[in-house]
């Protein structure tokens, strides 16, 4: 069953009965290549280490004078 979020109603077929707005189908999502996915959880693996690391030395730096 489909909601219609303009009426609030609950129907069956391609169009809302009530309104007769028709939904459009959802489209599926663009699938990204093995090779940028990769790419990206590197990133991920050796970037939030550093930035963990770096909120360390700035915190040392401000309590250390």
């Amino acid at each position: 069953m489909k909601y219609c979020k303009k009426c609030g109603v609950l129907y069956a077929t391609d169009v809302c009965p009530k309104c007769g707005i028709q939904e459009p189908e959802p489209e599926e999502p663009p699938v990204a290549d093995k090779r940028t996915v990769t790419r990206q959880w590197i990133g991920l693996l050796i970037g939030i280490p550093v930035f963990i690391m770096a909120i360390y030395v700035v915190i040392y730096l401000l309590y250390s004078h």
